[in-house]
């Protein structure tokens, strides 16, 4: 019988957790994901199994497009990150089988938003552990647009249409199976999306490398000039570090405090003569860049260089930038440092060797042209960071979503800090110094998330808590000493067990030389000789049988 058009059975799913109202519920790790599964069918319907399911998908494509038009290929990824199934007990189905004309049956789901996935989630090949650990965390929804909303008016998650993550509870319903190929008849298929933002903690700074071996700058040296062709006055030095991350507040919260950290701008000029001055301070502008990188092949390594995403055949990239701030920093004053006697640190000139925080240090390490025991300037700027957030009246809100690198699809921040300034005497150019630092997007959980435990744990948890509560120390456990013996009563080392302590054989400390005493004395007690004697002084002398 085929079960199309009207005929085909009604599928209903909604939830029972608190979230039916929402036009996209929203869940975070170890929530519990409650509702009701409604099957009404228009006639007698043989029902085989019910199929109900928490999946997680990632979709992604590349279009590249040639000279001409025959040439433009379009590469696509598909991954299944998960896949929960809720049990159906056979209570719940009909003894018959089938299911009667217009009436409703109702079937109960629960799932809990797992803190990771299995390892079987990620079998590729990839270059080292960390990775791994990386690509089975839960990825947040990313790019779907039924699932960015806030409230019910649509959210920028800023990510492209050419990767999507889904998360969705899945009904199927399952009559039978088709005789040439075997495979589930499939009379009922219904999913209904919901938006998961996992818990993400902080993770330690990145260690950023100079030269192209990634996209950040943490330090910044610019020759100064009073002109195009003027003299050179002093280097400027612009130093910063990764700050501590953006921590995302539950999604159930109410606080209304936005989303916010502070960056620390360290800066410091090297005259070129004694009588330069340090240039005024302009304005300090502050963007986050907002990047996707995603592949149609997985994945081997954590992305670093945008470059190489730029020009492949089965990778891209997608970058945003999100304006934060400006401000004028004009205002900011110098300080004169006289320079110990000691030599003054010098930048490590090793490509690829890391590059040393500027948080590290109170004073920026010297410039390539500074001449040792010569004064200099140095001043420092603290940045706020601030998410922006929902603005009432504004339709493009934007929506941030933790840091993650799953196997086709990763998102990363990045500070774009502009530092402009104004040097003595110029008057057409304005001189600007750039960094790009990296950033991270942290979550946390809802308040009442709970790891879902059974019976035996909670009662094994009360017993341990009374115990605490009650300062009574837990029982010893009881030993049984038994010794195995030889055929003979006496012991053997080739007796598969080991004597007790008192069996243990103890040998008496004689003097080199009554060698002979002592092996008689051990044999009429029946206990293997020793491997050695021990001397009265000196150090042991091991004898060889």
């Amino acid at each position: 019988m085929a079960y199309k058009g009207k005929n085909k059975p009604t599928v209903i799913i909604t939830l029972t957790d608190g979230q039916q109202d929402a036009f996209v519920p929203s869940y975070s790790t170890l929530d519990e994901i409650k509702g009701n599964v409604t099957v009404t069918p228009q006639v007698e319907t043989k029902i085989d199994h019910i199929y109900i399911t928490l999946e997680c998908t990632v979709r992604t494509y590349i279009e590249r497009v040639g000279t001409a038009s025959a040439t433009n290929t379009r590469s696509e990824g598909y991954d299944s990150r998960l896949r929960l199934v809720q049990p159906i007990p056979e209570t719940a189905m009909p003894e018959s089988g089938k299911l009667g004309p217009g009436k409703s049956h109702t079937f109960p789901f629960e799932f809990a938003v797992p803190k990771e996935l299995l390892p079987k989630s990620c079998e590729h090949t990839i270059d080292n552990d960390v990775v791994r650990q990386a690509h089975l965390q839960l990825p947040p929804t990313l790019g779907d647009p039924m699932a960015s909303v806030w409230g019910k008016t649509m959210l920028d998650d800023m990510a492209p249409d050419m990767s999507i993550v889904s998360y969705f509870v899945r009904v199927r319903l399952v009559s039978g199976r088709d005789e040439k190929t075997g495979k589930h008849i499939f009379i009922g298929d219904e999913i209904k999306k919901v938006r998961i933002i996992p818990a993400v903690p902080e993770h330690p700074p990145l260690a950023v490398l100079e030269g192209k071996q990634d996209d950040y700058r943490l330090r910044k040296e610019k020759p100064l000039k009073k002109g195009t062709f003027q003299k050179r006055i002093g280097t400027l030095v612009m130093e910063s570090a990764q700050p501590r991350s953006l921590h995302l507040l539950p999604l159930r919260s109410e606080d209304p405090h936005p989303v916010t950290t502070m960056a620390t701008i360290r800066l410091r000029f090297d005259p070129a003569s004694s009588d330069a001055q340090p240039p005024r301070l302009g304005s300090l502008v502050t963007k986050l860049k907002v990047a996707t990188f995603f592949a149609a092949k997985r994945m081997h390594d954590i992305p670093k260089r945008s470059a190489d995403f730029h020009y492949g055949s089965d990778r891209s990239l997608y970058v945003i930038s999100v304006p934060l701030s400006s401000r004028c920093v004009a205002s900011v004053e110098w300080a004169k440092n006289t320079p110990r006697t000691t030599s003054p640190r010098r930048k490590p000139s090793v490509p690829g060797s890391p590059v040393v925080p500027a948080s590290s240090f109170a004073t920026p390490l010297p410039s390539e042209s500074y001449k040792e025991g010569q004064d200099y300037y140095t001043a420092s700027l603290v940045v706020p960071i601030t998410l922006p957030g929902k603005v009432e009246g504004n339709t493009n809100h934007k929506v941030f979503v933790p840091t993650f690198h799953s196997c086709l699809v990763s998102r990363v921040y990045a500070l774009d800090l502009t530092l402009s300034c104004h040097t003595p005497g110029a008057s057409v150019t304005v001189p600007e110094m750039h960094l790009k630092i990296p950033v991270q997007i942290s979550a946390e959980p809802n308040a009442d998330a709970r790891p879902k435990i059974s019976q035996g744990e909670a009662e094994a948890i009360a017993r341990r808590e009374s115990l605490h509560a009650g300062n009574v120390e837990p029982p010893i456990p009881a030993y049984s000493e038994e010794t195995q013996t030889a055929g003979d009563g006496s012991w053997s080392p080739h007796n598969a067990g080991f004597p007790s302590r008192r069996e243990i054989p103890h040998y008496p400390v004689s003097p080199i030389g009554s060698r002979q005493s002592v092996d008689a004395s051990e044999a009429s007690r029946g206990l293997p000789p020793p491997d050695y004697t021990i001397q009265t002084s000196g150090r042991p002398t091991v004898s060889s049988r």
